[in-house]
């Protein structure tokens, strides 16, 4: 077999996660392709759920089979290598015609990994087979280390698509932005607030100028305002093109004379008034890491008539909220065929609806910023701040539980259900990141990416972010802990990208 397939990823969803990929393409490629039609000129494209994968690539792979291995290569760089026996090597087909919109169910996926999993059994060994369970692998009570390090750094745009070339500054695509505007847990929300705020004064809707930062193509909540009656709004947007399709936005919407659409950093733009209210939805999955806090400071600067008042922020405070979690993937690919260590810190970004990734204990507050005081939020830059975790047995067997009824409808055999649903439940992959949004200053108009306060998985176009912290999955149980050093650098400078470390040990009780 020589096979060269060349993953290619619909428009939509470029400017998600990149290497996330890597340690679980592999898997992806042969659940996919497991039975499609014929290998066209040594060559093919196919596509695949970004809920199974968990982290979508911003840029093409290659997968390249030769004597009977296939191996991964991400720019150059191995990532994992399985062997193939002779009926397996049948299996592998692609379709260079497969429809890059079209998507196959993170069900099907997994149950054509069962069946793949079973043929490859009979061949492979359970320590070159990243199908094998990870229980196989699972150290034993007697091995196991009272404490056990575990850290992840990584900086704001790393795997994500930039604005500019020196890769400072996150960006998005039209598909993005069209996720956002279609999030129901966002939008409506955006917009009550919006409409509140204007009919709050006395003077009316038509007295107040309304800033809009990071407009984006649509000019959505600029035109949302001018709507609900704003006598002027200023709509920022960085991105060129965007800019420009914003600029057609207005003027199909018949609000040139009332919306003006500025190009260029806020930072670097100054307007001819001042401003009553703005808003600002420039929040990522780690609420700071679009550079939130050095745009809504400068702006807090220079460009509010009264910057002190919550109500004039639309959102009036942020946060991120942080929980150790599992994750299934972490735990089916093990090395040696899987090096974990080559993503170098970077996240996996999930759907925060996906159960792949279960929470161990209930969630802390990690960044916290009010912009009306951000030069005294507690939270604006937190270097140095020591969260401590205590695994929760319950939420071990709930997450058994979920685990085991996922595996089964993807037919599963009961025992290795039982089995990976036990090691993925008992298993620490790392410290998962989310956002949440408190909208006005009485702050009761809140939007959340996962559920609050529990965490649990809802609908959002947010993310989850996930820094794998260890090579392998960290066994727990409850009552464990989990200590650890969160060091966030959140420059003042909008072209400097925010970094993040988190450094710390699971403390076995």
């Amino acid at each position: 077999v020589s096979v060269k397939v060349i993953m290619t990823v619909p428009d939509r969803l470029r400017g998600m996660n990149m290497n996330s990929l890597a340690p679980i393409a592999l898997l992806s490629f042969l659940a996919l392709t497991n039975g499609f039609s014929t290998i066209r000129q040594s060559e093919g494209r196919f596509t695949t759920s970004p809920s199974f994968l968990a982290g979508v690539p911003s840029r093409s792979h290659q997968f390249v089979s030769s004597n009977a291995i296939l191996t991964m290569k991400v720019e150059d760089d191995e990532i994992g290598r399985l062997p193939l026996n002779g009926d397996l090597e049948k299996r592998i087909k692609c379709n260079e015609e497969e429809d890059t919109s079209s998507f196959i169910s993170r069900r099907l996926a997994l149950r054509r990994f069962a069946t793949i999993s079973a043929v490859t059994a009979a061949t492979v060994s359970s320590s070159t087979s990243p199908f094998m369970p990870s229980v196989a692998l699972a150290a034993t009570d007697e091995d196991l280390e009272k404490k056990v390090h575990i850290s992840a750094s990584w900086k704001a745009v790393d795997g994500l698509n930039s604005l500019d070339k020196e890769n400072n500054f996150v960006s998005f695509d039209l598909s993005a932005y069209k996720a956002m505007v279609g999030d129901a847990s966002r939008t409506p929300f955006f917009e009550k607030a919006i409409i509140q705020r204007l009919n709050s004064v006395p003077g009316g809707p038509e007295s107040q100028v309304v800033l809009d930062l990071g407009t984006g193509p649509f000019a959505f909540f600029a035109i949302l305002a001018a709507q609900a009656g704003a006598g002027k709004v200023y709509a920022i947007e960085a991105s060129k093109e965007a800019a420009k399709s914003a600029r057609v936005a207005v003027k199909q919407a018949g609000f040139e004379d009332v919306i003006e659409i500025v190009e260029g950093f806020s930072t670097e733009i100054t307007l001819p008034q001042k401003v009553d209210f703005a808003v600002a939805e420039i929040i990522g999955s780690v609420a700071t890491e679009e550079g939130a806090y050095g745009t809504i400071l400068d702006a807090h600067n220079r460009f509010l008539k009264e910057p002190n008042k919550a109500s004039n922020w639309i959102p009036s405070r942020i946060q991120t909220y942080a929980a150790p979690a599992s994750y299934t993937l972490h735990n089916l690919f093990q090395p040696p065929a899987f090096d974990w260590t080559k993503l170098n810190g970077e996240p996996v970004r999930f759907n925060c609806r996906d159960e792949g990734l279960q929470l161990l204990s209930d969630p802390q507050l990690v960044e916290d910023i009010l912009f009306a005081d951000i030069t005294n939020s507690k939270y604006a830059k937190t270097g140095n701040m020591e969260l401590k975790f205590v695994i929760d047995e319950d939420r071990i067997k709930d997450n058994q539980l979920t685990l085991f009824e996922e595996f089964r409808k993807n037919r599963l055999g009961k025992g290795e259900a039982e089995k990976m649903a036990k090691s993925t439940g008992q298993s620490l992959s790392g410290i998962a990141l989310w956002p949440r949004l408190l909208l006005d200053g009485d702050e009761k108009i809140q939007v959340n990416s996962r559920s609050y306060p529990n965490g649990g998985h809802q609908k959002s176009h947010w993310q989850t972010v996930l820094p794998i912290m260890a090579a392998t999955p960290v066994s727990i149980k409850g009552g464990d802990e989990v200590i650890v050093n969160v060091d966030f650098d959140v420059p003042s400078d909008v072209l400097r990208p925010p970094s993040y470390k988190l450094d710390g040990e699971v403390v076995r009780t």
